[in-house]
């Protein structure tokens, strides 16, 4: 996916200002594609749009969707995701990742 259509699937899902729900936050995975969803993940958080009940389910997705984690977003950030969601974050440095 092109950073264009990337912008269009963040932008469509900030101007509808309200939480996403399990649907949306799945068909925006599928647009982005798994190596974007950590900065899907970033972004939606950052506007309040990921409700405390899908927030575990997409952090470990999007963990587990890039395909080097800790290149699309630093360490620090992905504790803080992780905390957020009250899941243990797996063993993070602040190094890029050997993968």
């Amino acid at each position: 996916m092109s950073q264009a259509l990337y912008e269009i699937t963040v932008n469509a899902l900030l101007d509808r200002d309200r939480p996403l729900t399990r649907a949306d936050w799945d068909a925006a995975v599928a647009r982005v594609g798994g190596h974007r969803v950590p900065q899907l993940l970033a972004e939606l958080t950052d506007a309040g749009l990921v409700p405390d009940a899908l927030l575990p389910g997409a952090v470990t997705g999007a963990w587990a969707a890039a395909d080097r984690p800790l290149d699309r977003l630093p360490a620090a950030r992905w504790r803080e995701l992780f905390a957020d969601a009250g899941l243990a974050p797996p063993a993070v440095t602040d190094g890029p990742s050997s993968a």
